[in-house]
């Protein structure tokens, strides 16, 4: 097996949300998103934002049901430094929607399991 294969009966898990009800959408599949109701979840986000979940869609509409991955590896665009991978490290949201960054203060949300520094990509363990 190689690293970074999933294995057993639950590897990750899937939860249907939606999209806002008004206003612009351009989520994006792979994008980190937050969470702003009721399962409601949305890529436009501001630096420091909890990251709740990756968008497995890609939707322009409004009210539109869209899977999200809650747990399991995430694949993440970062901006900014390399996150750190230490076994405690995790992310929150970036200023760049849809994207993650390594937090000001605290560990974040998940735990970072390897940086790609030359495609600005970070898996982290939700």
């Amino acid at each position: 097996m190689a690293f970074g294969d999933v294995g057993g009966a639950v590897t990750e898990l899937v939860i249907t949300c939606q999209t806002p009800a008004s206003g612009t959408v351009a989520l994006t599949k792979g994008d980190a998103v937050k969470l702003t109701g009721a399962y409601v979840v949305d890529n436009a986000t501001d630096a420091e934002d909890v990251v709740f979940s990756q968008a497995l869609a890609t939707s322009d509409q409004n009210s539109a049901a869209i899977p999200v991955k809650v747990r399991g590896v995430c694949i993440f665009d970062f901006t900014g430094a390399d996150p750190t991978v230490d076994g405690v490290a995790g992310v929150l949201a970036s200023a760049t929607d849809g994207s993650v960054k390594t937090p000001l203060s605290g560990n974040g949300v998940g735990v970072n399991v390897k940086v790609d520094s030359a495609a600005s990509k970070v898996h982290v363990l939700m």
